[in-house]
């Protein structure tokens, strides 16, 4: 009898720790970051290359410590990735340069949202 009341007494903390090894805090796993221009930070990169940050709006966590060719910034403005599936250059300085990202398939809430935005006018 004591040893079933010890394991009840314990059974929410492990629980706890089962849930919180299980969930993915920093939102690595969830289609949720964007890699964004990072305009403060033009200076630390060559010119043809744009500093970037990956950025999630969901949790405000970002990772500004990335660069890439303008080209590959304008294929990937506004698509969103697992910011686990982000393939950088380990070994170059800072900023490292992003060499490939899996972008997400957009969801019908994320389409909708989108296509309910007012469309951007270029000033000519």
């Amino acid at each position: 009898m004591i040893k079933k009341l010890n394991f009840l007494k314990l059974l929410p903390l492990v629980l706890l720790a089962m849930s919180l090894i299980a969930c993915d805090p920093t939102h690595k796993d969830k289609c949720e970051w964007y890699l964004v221009p990072e305009p403060s930070q033009i200076n630390l990169v060559p010119e043809g290359w744009v500093s970037l940050c990956a950025r999630n709006f969901v949790i405000n966590k970002q990772k500004c410590y990335l660069k890439s060719t303008i080209e590959f910034a304008k294929a990937v403005n506004g698509r969103t990735f697992r910011l686990s599936r982000l393939k950088i250059d380990e070994t170059g300085p800072y900023p490292r340069e992003v060499l490939k990202i899996s972008a997400c398939q957009a969801e019908e809430a994320e389409v909708e949202r989108l296509a309910k935005e007012p469309k951007k006018e270029e000033s000519e």
